[in-house]
């Protein structure tokens, strides 16, 4: 297929698959009628994490090349199958992603669905802590997960590379060692998947506090660790990790931190008013 034919037939498959969801598919509020049938292209970017203007330079067949993470979260937001991904991966001159990768970008919208609709922080991570899904709230107490690229929103990278993460939490060498001993205690990833395996070689070198902390292999299967805050609009919060797994997909996870006294609570409900 000629480079112009295969970007055009990626717009269109694109454009035709948007055009066969309605909000309600994905969890998204009808407001009016619409002129055109299915979500519009700024929804499809929303639930894809991607800015509106990429998404539309794909369904215009712009010579662009997005990366496989931006392919699997339209893949995600349109809620393609397996044989659809493939073939949207293939468009784009990728090689078709596993059944289980599928399988997770399948379940990313209702992720977002999810975390979205609690009102503490809360955020979902998959088996090599990257981060899929995240609310308000979450952006606002460690850090907004947007700003980072999605291949590098990942919550051990995150922690030990990046000084504007989880900054508003006060004992952040516990926090770190919290999130070490759970991402060993809850997958195989770092024996066995060769990126994640990369990834913490890389930390080992660039981080003396993960090379300390992955060295102790101390494991812990879930969060326990209660998170003190300190937000500078807020003030003082005081956090109960609490632990969904996923019922479908081995390794994801939400992460729900709720208040533990009255202050925090009223607090969340401030920095959700704003």
């Amino acid at each position: 297929m000629a480079v112009e034919q295969q970007r055009r037939e990626l717009a269109e498959f694109l454009r035709v698959r948007r055009a066969n969801l309605q909000p309600a598919d994905v969890g998204l509020a009808e407001h009016g009628r619409r002129r055109t049938p299915g979500l519009r292209r700024e929804e499809v970017a929303q639930l894809a994490g991607v800015s509106a203007a990429w998404y539309t330079y794909l369904e215009q067949a712009r010579d662009i090349r997005p990366s496989p993470a931006v392919l699997a979260g339209i893949a995600g937001a349109l809620q393609l199958s397996h044989s659809e991904q493939a073939y949207l991966f293939t468009l784009a001159d990728y090689a078709a992603p596993s059944p289980a990768d599928t399988e997770e970008t399948g379940r990313r919208p209702l992720l977002r669905q999810l975390v979205r609709s609690l009102t503490v922080p809360a955020y979902s991570t998959n088996a090599r802590t990257d981060v899929i899904a995240w609310n308000s709230l979450a952006a606002a107490v460690f850090g907004d997960f947007g700003t980072w690229p999605p291949g590098r929103r990942n919550l051990l990278w995150l922690t030990f590379t990046c000084p504007d993460f989880a900054a508003h939490v006060v004992d952040h060498e516990g926090y770190a060692r919290e999130v070490v001993r759970t991402f060993r205690g809850r997958s195989r990833t770092h024996f066995d998947d060769p990126a994640t395996v990369e990834m913490c070689d890389e930390l080992s070198r660039s981080s003396a506090l993960f090379a300390r902390l992955w060295s102790e292999r101390t494991v812990q299967y879930t969060c326990q660790d209660t998170v003190h805050a300190i937000h500078p609009e807020a003030g003082e919060l005081t956090l109960v990790p609490v632990v969904l797994h996923d019922g479908v997909v081995p390794g994801i996870r939400t992460n729900a931190f709720l208040p533990s006294d009255e202050a925090t609570e009223s607090a969340l409900s401030e920095l959700l008013g704003h």
